[in-house]
């Protein structure tokens, strides 16, 4: 429960770094402008973007602790993101049109890539927190 609860605990700064890149990646124009309209759009696609990682991640952490009772975060993670890209290359496969499959691939790989580098760095720090925490000296009484 410990794994589930990590995941669950970074899955709303998965959807702020994933929305604030997707709208940089939608503000950056040439010309400057700004178009509100896209600020719903940057929202929703953040939204998206972080649920199917943190669904991917929390799917495989379960069958994972359920299955075979390996509760580790970084096997759930890893795992998770080897599923995900073998689900978007069948689907990039499986796509006729050149350009289509092309947009799809880039919208889907691109709005996650924060989420799961997100993932990743907040393990990474909860890691060497836990890891600095334990090494403390501790004073003598």
């Amino acid at each position: 429960m410990q794994t589930v609860r990590r995941f669950l605990v970074l899955a709303p700064v998965a959807f702020v770094v994933t929305t604030v890149a997707y709208l940089i990646y939608v503000l950056a124009r040439p010309d400057g402008s700004i178009d509100l309209r896209l600020v719903g759009i940057a929202l929703l696609v953040g939204l998206v973007g972080a649920a199917i990682v943190l669904t991917a991640v929390l799917v495989v952490a379960i069958a994972l602790l359920r299955l075979w009772g390996v509760s580790n975060a970084w096997a759930a993670l890893g795992l998770a993101f080897g599923v995900i890209a073998i689900i978007q290359g069948i689907d990039y496969a499986t796509i006729g049109d050149d350009g289509w499959r092309m947009l799809t691939f880039q919208v889907l790989a691109g709005v996650q890539v924060p989420g799961w580098l997100t993932f990743a760095v907040g393990l990474l720090v909860g890691d060497l927190r836990n890891r600095a925490a334990r090494n403390a000296v501790r004073p003598a009484a």
